[in-house]
This record gives structure tokens, sequence and C-alpha cells, in this order.
């Protein structure tokens, strides 16, 4: 008997993945070839293997590509459906879950996730009473054994100051709670990974709020941050999962779950590889390379850098 790693999780804010065209119904006219962006074909597509490209890198740091893959800033099935039959990743039979949010700009969150190994049984979609993007829940097996609830979120920004924009915040991480308290109820040793970026550190009040999830972004290793802004690194993507999957009684968890019980430690990984990284002339050191500085294309990958969770399993 030994421990494997069993599926790898990765989130990633992938900043303004838009298709080419104009969506009617959304203010997505800057992502065309005539918008303020000139965003074309050829950039959609740079932009497509850019991200592809990160997630085979992870898939060549871990050893397997992840089994999860959260994404937020996606605009579009077509996007999400060129992402992965357009690029290497075809390779990885991935499939992906999303749906149009109430967002003004049309970005919405999505799970990637390989059908050999994660089957999903229910995912819903949870708004709030005011337009943002709505959090996925998806509940399913890995390797036809073990049951999980997967979250993936992207909450409201900080536009208009942190002191105003905190209630909306609160409002999606209280939906949120709601649904995990309730799953919890009925089942108290349920596996649950909440995935995200929150737009507030570990210590704010709503990411507090999502308690008895226990947040890991206090033990990231990788990199001093996902984020940057005027200088300062902030880790502002999140995994959080319930007490169950921090349990280390191997016997407890093998006799009282299956064979292949899950098991992740305190550790979230910052991916961080030279791939996505610029040197930060204003403020020294290195910031993400992103696509995008206002109207200015830069041609990079992303204003965050994703996150790595392991989750292990036991093999007889």
């Amino acid at each position: 008997m030994k421990e494997i790693l069993l599926l790898l999780a990765m989130f990633w804010n992938v900043e303004n993945y838009f298709d080419p065209f104009d969506t009617p119904g959304k203010n997505d006219e800057q992502f065309t070839a005539e918008g303020e962006y000139f965003w074309g074909w050829r950039k959609f597509e740079k932009k497509r293997d850019d991200i592809a490209k990160t997630i085979i890198l992870a898939a060549d740091t871990y050893g397997q590509f992840p089994a999860l893959v959260g994404l937020c800033e996606v605009e579009s099935h077509f996007a999400l459906r060129h992402l992965l039959e357009h690029t290497p990743l075809a390779r990885a039979g991935y499939n992906f879950i999303h749906r149009e949010s109430p967002d003004s700009r049309g970005i919405d969150v999505a799970l990637l996730y390989r059908e050999e190994i994660f089957t999903p049984l229910e995912e819903k979609f949870y708004g709030v009473d005011f337009p943002t993007r709505e959090v996925l829940h998806v509940k399913g097996v890995v390797n036809s054994l073990d049951t999980i609830h997967v979250f993936v979120n992207h909450w409201p920004s900080k536009l208009g100051g942190e002191k105003a924009s905190a209630p909306r915040r609160m409002a999606v991480s209280d939906r949120v709670k709601s649904v995990v308290d309730s799953i919890m109820t009925t089942a108290p040793q349920a596996d649950i990974i909440l995935m995200g970026d929150l737009n507030d550190g570990y210590a704010s009040d709503a990411v507090r709020n999502l308690a008895p999830l226990v947040n890991l972004a206090r033990w990231a290793e990788g990199a001093e941050g996902t984020h940057k802004y005027q200088g300062g690194w902030n880790i502002i993507d999140h995994f959080s999962v319930s007490e169950g999957l921090l349990t280390s009684d191997t016997a407890s968890r093998a006799g009282a779950f299956s064979p292949q019980w899950l098991r992740c430690n305190r550790q979230m990984e910052i991916f961080a590889p030279q791939w996505l990284l610029v040197p930060d002339e204003t403020y020294m050191g290195v910031k993400p390379n992103r696509t995008l500085q206002g109207p200015r294309y830069l041609g990079g990958v992303s204003d965050h850098l994703p996150i790595i969770l392991k989750i292990y399993g036991l093999e007889y």
C-alpha cells in the first residue's frame, strides 16, 4: 500500500479570455477586431494557446494533467471549446461546465475536468440579488469511488474602494456558505473543494465567513502572491477545503470511505514558472506577464498566477 497523487486541481484567473465576436447583450465590444483592444483572431489564438501551454506546463511539472481546472474571466462556450479542441490539450481528454452569467462584461467561471478521472453528477449555478459572476457548484465522483463537491468562484472586485465593495463580496460568501452548510448538515464528512478569485485576502471577513472550510492560502508556497498591485503581492486566489480532506488518519479514512480515500495537506502552491512573469520595472522584482494594461496590449498571459492543490489517495 502506498500513497499516490490521486487528483491535481488548478485554479486560474485567465484575465479576459474573450472570443473575438460581438455578442448581443454583452459589454464586449472592446474585444472585437474593431474595438478598443483590436481583439482579432490572432490575439484570441495567442491567448488560447498561452492558456493551454500553461496547463501543459503544470502537467509537466507535477507529472499529470490537472483533473480539475477552475477558470474565471472566460467569456463563452466558443472560447472554451477552442481551448480544448484546437490546442494540444485535446489529447488530455477534458470536457467543461460553463454557462452565461449576469455579469455585465460577460466574464464567467468554468470548470474543466478530465473525463477519465472525474465524473460530474450534478451542476448548479448560484447568484445573488445583483449582477455579478455566478458561483458554479459541481458534485462529482473521482475514479468512480469518492464523491466531492467543487465550487468555482469569482467574487466582486474592490472597484469603488474596499469598504464600499466589501458587502458585495460578503453577499456572495453568504450564498456559498449557505450551500456548504446544507451539504455538511446532511453529510458532515463531505469532501469539499472551493476555489476562486475571491478578490480578498484570507484574513478578510468574507473569506473567514466560509468556515468551517479551511482556507489554505495562509500556507501558500511557490511565490509571494497570485496578483501584484502597485508593487505589493497579494494572495486573492484561494483554495479552501473541508476538514475531512485534511484528515491524516489513514486507517480511519480508508475504512470509513473507500480504499482510495482522499487527503490533501495544508499546502496550496502558487504556480509561478518564469514563463508567466516579467521584470517589474516600476517596483522592482517580477510581476505577472499580463495580456492588457488598460487599452494597451502587452501580449502576456494573465495578471494572475495559477494555484495548485494536490489530493492524495492510497494504492494497494
